[in-house]
């Protein structure tokens, strides 16, 4: 019997629907699948939670074997403010998906519909959208429609 390797992390993502994702484990992006999650107990792990593995190695490489801790940093409440920036304009959550993790955007000033990644998200301090939740966003267009890249919430 191979001898069980235990390291810590932190996660990078992980996609519900699809059913894996990343833990950056020192240099390296090791590959977390859901039935680990499932042995644990969890159905989600968000962005930036803490975790310690045990791990092993299989004919793709190594991969997490079994979910031993999971830490979630205390998040601080989303940024907000009354007022848009100079680069920001107001939105309302059109619909978001938590399983797909994305969703649409209304925004002033734009006829047609932003789109809104999870990623973006976390990277902003939030883990979903509520349809009907009014927003500061920042968008652009980089050719491929226009997207959200950062998001304040709106203080009324």
């Amino acid at each position: 019997m191979s001898e069980v390797e235990v390291r810590e992390g932190e996660l990078i993502w992980y996609n519900e629907r699809k059913g894996y994702g990343f833990v950056k484990i020192g240099d390296a992006e090791v590959f977390l699948h859901r039935s680990t999650l499932d042995r644990f107990g969890l159905i989600r792990l968000l962005t930036g939670d803490r975790v310690s593995v045990s791990l092993t190695t299989n004919e793709h490489g190594q991969v997490i074997q079994d979910l031993l801790t999971v830490n979630r940093p205390v998040s601080p409440s989303p940024p907000a403010a009354a007022e848009p920036a100079e680069d920001e304009v107001r939105a309302v959550v059109k619909f978001f998906n938590d399983l797909r993790g994305y969703g649409f955007v209304t925004a002033d000033e734009l006829e047609e519909d932003v789109f809104v990644h999870s990623r973006v998200l976390n990277d902003c301090g939030f883990h979903s959208l509520m349809q009907g939740q009014k927003l500061l966003v920042k968008v652009d267009d980089s050719g491929r429609g226009p997207q959200v890249q950062a998001v304040r919430l709106l203080q009324e």
